[in-house]
């Protein structure tokens, strides 16, 4: 199979293809399950985990990482063949054919779905500057407003509005577009990030200019790692309502990224004016701002890794600090910092472990649906991982195995808890991994 570049010069995945050739697989799945303590959606660590597994004729654990495989990167085709094959090794030719048919190459209906992304992604960006000459002037680069609106409804945005309520469709359409809107935050906060990127397209296609879906699709666009893209949607997300002024903080998060330390220093600057003294991402911002200025930092949290990066030096502040930590209070606001899973998961994803692991154990305390409840669980563990404390991440796991045994992730679950009680066994084998 063809990996990614990145992923295929990772020394580990050489090391592991040698411990593998000798046979010495416990020793090539070591090798895996260090790149997945790094990146838990490594959709290929995850495909070479379960060749792996096969030799070993561990039929389980192999069929739990091909489907982990194709979970997170549905357009796998190996992964579903090698789940058909685990079933062929047991003579169970059904489930095979079954797996099989889940592969999107053999199902003609998904395909047939797919191509409205490509039609709205091809739509001219170029008109823009009849409406904000200014912003686009600044950005010089139109072409990463992939989110952009459709230019065709925006020269005659009356003829598009005035005649819907003469049959009244109006309702309906702005319920349509809500739903929508509301599933694509659903799929955001489950991280699945290039499925959602064509339904901000779509929103926008719709209602034109929603500030909402620009600043999702700015998000979602910071988590796939597209900055100019994300800058582009983040900019026109700031007068969003609920979460406008975290576009402010998301933006100095893409600057710091390109290493423009003024346009981080000015937006980090634009989110402390308006964010309120318990908003969630205030502790960061202010001790990023005082780096920046040359103001004197306070003493560095002792810590396991020397060459600790910025977010780190903030996990230890926050947890010296926990009143700075988003409020207990169900009521809370988003835009106050109350806790959400969006919001913790997008701590985790930044690297601030402390403040998300505690917003992941508030959470908890609320009145969640079942889903939520174990995903919670599922990142509580995985931090807990990440901060090597395999004990506690396997306390974690486990109690999602057993009390949500058909969730979706129960099976990612039974393999973390795995993991983690290997982790734990061979902690000081484990090279220390570090986040950006």
């Amino acid at each position: 199979m063809g990996f990614s570049a990145a992923f295929a010069v990772d020394p580990r995945v050489e090391q592991g293809a040698r411990f593998e050739a000798k046979g010495e697989y416990e020793k090539a799945l070591g090798e895996y399950r260090s790149i997945l303590a790094d990146d838990p959606q490594n959709s290929e660590a995850y495909y070479l985990a379960a060749q792996v597994r096969m030799k070993m004729k561990d039929y389980s654990g192999a069929l739990a990482n091909f489907r982990l495989a194709y979970r997170y990167k549905p357009s796998m085709s190996e992964a579903y063949e090698g789940a058909a094959k685990v079933y062929e090794a047991l003579n169970q030719k059904s489930k095979a054919e079954a797996e099989r048919a889940k592969d999107p190459k053999n199902n003609p209906v998904a395909e047939t779905a797919a191509p409205a992304e490509p039609e709205v992604k091809s739509e001219p960006v170029k008109e823009e500057p009849k409406t904000e000459p200014a912003k686009v002037a600044e950005r010089k680069v139109e072409a990463p407003a992939e989110e952009a609106a459709p230019v065709k409804s925006r020269p005659e945005p009356v003829k598009d509005v005035k005649p819907e309520p003469e049959n009244e469709p109006a309702a309906v359409a702005k319920s349509s577009v809500e739903d929508l809107f509301e599933k694509g935050k659903a799929l955001f906060d489950e991280g699945k990030y290039k499925e959602v990127v064509p339904v901000w397209r779509e929103i926008l296609a719709k209602r034109p200019g929603d500030p909402g879906a620009y600043f999702y699709a700015g998000l979602t666009r910071f988590e796939l790692g597209e900055y100019d893209k994300a800058e582009y949607n983040l900019k026109k997300g700031i007068t969003y309502k609920d979460r406008g002024n975290d576009a402010n903080y998301f933006l100095a998060l893409v600057y710091e990224k390109g290493k423009r330390k003024e346009l981080e220093k000015k937006y980090l600057e634009a989110y402390l004016k308006k964010a309120a003294p318990s908003a969630v991402f205030r502790a960061t911002a202010e001790s990023r701002l005082a780096e920046l200025r040359g103001d004197a930092v306070q003493a560095k949290p002792e810590t396991e890794k020397p060459a600790a990066p910025v977010q780190e030096k903030v996990e230890a502040k926050v947890e010296k600090e926990p009143k700075e930590v988003a409020p207990k209070k169900k009521a809370a606001p988003v835009s106050d910092g109350g806790p959400t899973i969006e919001v913790a998961n997008m701590l985790f994803k930044a690297g601030n472990l402390e403040p998300a692991l505690q917003m992941y154990k508030e959470l908890l305390d609320l009145e969640l649906e079942p889903e939520e409840r174990y995903f919670a669980m599922l990142q509580m563990g995985n931090i807990y991982r990440e901060l090597r404390d395999f004990h506690s991440a396997a306390t974690r796991y486990r109690i999602i195995v057993q009390e949500f045994p058909d969730s979706d992730w129960a099976t990612e679950a039974e393999r973390a808890q795995l993991e983690a009680i290997w982790q734990e066994k061979h902690a000081a084998e484990l090279p220390r991994a570090t986040r950006r």
